[in-house]
């Protein structure tokens, strides 16, 4: 680096004295000297160090002339994601010279503030990269994408698309995403365990599923080049989240005796959200978010992640973790149930056990699908990667499309059956009223695991009996809602009575805990 200084008494007289002086210290490199002005080139870093040496001899320094500093903007490739802006400012700014690094991922650019005196050159910049994805280009002033040779074409779009559909609908004829497993005042850890297994290979995974894979691609560029153990870091960050989440959440419920699933509306709102993270996070998987829209994620403000990530290496598992953790709240049938059978076992050890032998029941499943996205290389891994980057896109409209249905205003905008057999009549007459009541009945969990029928009809301002037989009520099917009409249920095997009395005509919907099996009920 370079300093200017200025000190009036330095003249043809002194300037030899002075860079005699100056010039027997080890930190400097060389000086030059004009009337009441002198240039020190240096050492990074010692600027400081020769003001107190000149302080301390006969040359009175008046001001430290500043230099202007130098920016230059690069082109990036390998820059995918906000964990890749850190990494990679983390990197250059350990770069002598370089006083700023501001990377933008949405550019695909980085911008550095340097030392006039001392820039570092660009091969001195890459050479600073080597062993990471991240490559600097040019200088350019306007940096623009550079990511659109990994997005795939519309066709291929399309392709996988239909292939999410049918493998879903495929799963779901074959009851592959079946909740044929029930709760019971019998349940303990073992059979948790067995519920979670089954819940793994179910719909219940869904959300935690495609959670995941959004926290896995967020890591990927980070873990890409490391072992298989570094790749898969993220995902057991996730794991361990969620089953300590779990096991100690079910034990706050067990112990206080009071429930933390949330009512209706806010269960179908917290979907939603989760539902939105996972297309933007599906489209930049894709590499077809656009920046504007990656910014209205979420994130860790800047300045505390680079605390985070220099902290460690950049392997803080607080991001995954925390996503883990969260999906307690993300609604599942098979983590509801499970939920109010540890409200009534009045023991922390019990409902701790429960609930984390639910989440550990979940782990081969999770770690599964995150070991076929990480592991497959080359064509096969782009392929995959971009068919997951769709599956978590479909998800999150699937879950989106749950959530509104589960606070009371459902939409079809995927799998528009949803395991519903549609088999009510939306023009049928009410039943008949006798001794001031109404009485109506339903199956659930029969023909495909739906309500039958699935569109009632009844009579406003008239007391309604509403009488359901449980046929197979595990997993989503556990629980009845209907905000508009006030319902929150659970069901049972047998005959279940759910009494109301509808002031207003209308259609009113009524759905399982999870908004994958839905009805209504028009009352006229």
């Amino acid at each position: 680096m370079i300093v200017k200084l200025d000190i009036p008494g330095l003249n043809r007289d002194n300037a030899e004295e002075f860079e005699a002086f100056i010039s027997a210290k080890p930190y400097v490199y060389s000086v030059d000297t004009w009337l009441g002005r002198a240039e020190v080139k240096l050492e990074d870093g010692k600027s400081e160090e020769l003001l107190s040496d000149l302080s301390e001899s006969d040359f009175k320094v008046e001001s430290v002339v500043p230099e202007k500093p130098i920016r230059r903007t690069y082109m990036v490739s390998g820059m995918t994601c906000r964990s890749c802006e850190i990494n990679l400012e983390s990197k250059l700014k350990k770069v002598a010279g370089v006083r700023k690094a501001v990377a933008d991922v949405g550019s695909s650019g980085v911008l550095l503030v340097c030392d006039a005196s001392g820039e570092p050159t660009l091969k001195k910049l890459n050479r600073a990269l080597a062993g990471s994805e991240y490559q600097l280009g040019e200088e350019s002033t306007s940096a623009s994408s550079s990511l659109t040779g990994d997005r795939p074409g519309f066709l291929r779009v399309l392709a996988l698309m239909a292939a999410v559909l049918v493998l879903g609908e495929l799963f779901g004829n074959l009851r592959f995403l079946g909740d044929a497993v029930t709760v019971s005042e019998q349940t303990g850890f073992a059979a948790a365990v067995v519920i979670g297994l089954v819940a793994g290979a179910s719909s219940c995974i869904a959300v935690s599923g495609g959670l995941l894979l959004s926290s896995v691609a967020q890591y990927r560029s980070r873990y890409g080049s490391g072992s298989l153990g570094a790749k898969m870091a993220p995902a057991a960050y996730f794991v361990a989240g969620r089953t300590v989440s779990y096991a100690l959440l079910g034990g706050v419920i067990g112990a206080v005796g009071a429930a933390v699933t949330p009512p209706p509306i806010v269960t179908g709102l917290i979907t939603v959200l989760a539902a939105c993270f996972m297309v933007v996070m599906g489209l930049d998987m894709l590499g077809l978010a656009p920046a504007w829209l990656k910014r209205l994620l979420p994130r860790m403000p800047k300045s505390l992640a680079h605390k985070v990530v220099e902290g460690d290496g950049g392997s803080h598992p607080f991001a995954p973790a925390a996503l883990g953790a969260a999906t307690f709240f993300l609604p599942c049938g098979f983590t509801q149930s499970l939920q109010l059978y540890a409200l009534t076992s009045g023991s922390f050890w019990s409902g701790a056990l429960l609930l984390g032998g639910f989440a550990l029941g979940t782990v081969p499943a999770l770690l599964a699908l995150s070991f076929a996205s990480t592991s497959l290389k080359g064509k096969a891994g782009r392929l995959f990667f971009h068919f997951a980057g769709v599956a978590v896109i479909m998800l999150g409209i699937w879950n989106a499309q749950n959530g509104l249905t589960v606070a009371g205003y459902p939409v079809a905008l995927l799998w528009t059956s949803r395991g519903a057999q549609f088999s009510g009549d939306a023009s049928a007459a009410p039943p008949k009223v006798t001794d001031n009541l109404q009485v109506i009945k339903m199956t659930a969990g029969g023909q495909g695991g739906a309500y039958v029928p699935d569109v009632l009809t009844v009579k406003a301002g008239v007391p309604v009996r509403w009488e359901i037989e449980g046929v197979s009520v595990g997993g989503c099917l556990a629980g009845l809602v209907s905000p508009q009409l006030g319902i929150s249920t659970w069901l049972k095997r047998g005959v279940n009575v759910v009494e109301f009395t509808p002031e207003k005509a209308g259609t009113y919907s009524f759905s399982c805990h999870m908004g994958m099996v839905f009805g209504t009920i028009n009352v006229i």
